[in-house]
This record gives structure tokens, sequence and C-alpha cells, in this order.
């Protein structure tokens, strides 16, 4: 197995991975466990694919720990990959949270946490986000994306986000919590479909591109688009 490969990511492997996570988190080196998985949500919903090489640095808070060996280093990194990917299909299956579908008190420290995860990702891929929603220019998703993002911040602070509305004299209460919950389901749907919606999006535009450039081709040329025939037998056909 190689350095980029991954495991397959089991119930022991998940306990393992927490208990590396929690003890580097109780020495302030790393996320903790949930701000990770917010963290590998976001990125899994990145417009554009993120390799782990370039992203794997976030989840430090300080240095990069010292491992005891070179292997041990390996085997987590290689588990926080297997995790990506595990997140990656959830996301596929319309799973975004590790939570209940149904909003419970009892989790809502951990439910932070995610956000605070998935906020940070989402703000590390800002330069991307903005040219892919301003690509795809649609009213709707941006609102889905926005909504995301104003109700992840709710969770990741509700005191401070229930003083604001105070200011602001609005209701934010306790017993809004619930409805917030399954819109914030609701809306990361549209939130994870802005990817595919974009990839569709620059294919078309660069096929549009790829055919106005063969206008110009005389039949009897080399085809622009490599092939070794004539434009008239190729592109042009």
């Amino acid at each position: 197995m190689t350095f980029v490969e991954f495991m397959s990511f089991d119930k022991d492997g998940e306990r393992v991975l927490r208990a590396t996570i929690e003890r580097l988190h109780g020495e302030e080196a790393m996320l903790s466990y949930y701000q990770l998985h917010g963290l590998l949500l976001a990125l899994a919903c990145s417009p554009e694919a993120i390799k782990p090489a370039e992203w794997f640095e976030l989840i430090w808070l300080n240095d990069e720990p010292q491992f005891d060996s070179e292997e041990e280093a390996k085997s987590f990194f290689k588990s926080v990959v297997s995790l990506f990917h595990q997140i990656q299909e959830m996301a596929q299956q319309h799973r975004f949270l590790p939570f209940s579908a149904n909003y419970s008190e009892r989790w809502q420290p951990e439910l932070a946490q995610w956000c605070e995860g998935l906020l940070m990702g989402h703000q590390y891929l800002e330069d991307l986000w903005l040219i892919a929603i301003e690509d795809l220019d649609d009213a709707s998703l941006t609102e889905e994306v926005e909504v995301t993002l104003s109700l992840a911040a709710t969770f990741a602070d509700f005191e401070d986000a229930k003083q604001m509305s105070l200011e602001q004299d609005l209701s934010l209460g306790d017993e809004h919590l619930p409805e917030a919950y399954q819109l914030f389901w609701k809306v990361l749907a549209g939130y994870a479909c802005v990817a595919s919606l974009w990839g569709e999006s620059h294919w078309e535009a660069d096929t549009e591109q790829m055919f106005l450039s063969l206008e110009s081709v005389p039949r009897d040329q080399q085809c622009p688009c490599g092939s070794g025939e004539v434009f008239a037998k190729c592109c042009l056909h």
C-alpha cells in the first residue's frame, strides 16, 4: 500500500482514528473529530477537486505533531483520507451530517464543532466558490449556499446568534432549532450539488469554444483536435 492509498474505514478504524484525534486535540495540536468531519464535508463539496496533500495541513492547530514513527504518521494520514472518502460517499447519498435527521440538544456541542469545520473549509475554498457561483448564475442555488453558511454560523455559536437576533428585534429561541436543523439538511443538498453543476457547465463551455475555434479551419486541413485526420473527415463530419 502506497502513501496516497486509503484504507477501508470500518468501525475499528474509526475508533482508532477518533482516539488519536482526541489525544492530539487534547494537546491542542489538531482539530476535534467533529471539526475535522465538517471540514472534510466542505472539501468533499468543493467545486473543484482538492488533493489531500493540499488540505492536510488545515487540520493542524500548531506545527504538525511529532509522531513516534514514520509508519505511525503514514497510518494516521491514510486513516484521515479514508474518512474523507467515506464522507464523499455519504454526501453522494445525501447524508451530510454525522447526526440523526431529527435535531437533539444532546449533540448541540458536537454540531457546533461540525459547523465550525464546515465554515473553515468553505473559507479555505472561498475564491473557488465565488467563481463557481458567478459562472452558474443561479439565484436559487446561490441562496441555498448562503442559507447553508448562515445556518452553519448559527449552529456554530447559537448563543451569539441569539443575542444578535435580539439586537435586531428578531425571534430566535431554542424552539426554532429543530426547524432550522431540518432546513439545514435541505440546503446542504444544494450546497453539495454545485460541484457537479459547475463541472457540467464547464464542459458545455469548453465544447462550444472548441467548435467556435474550428469554424475557420479549411476542409482539407488537419483537424486541430489532434486526431491526425483532415477537418472534413473529423470534427466537421
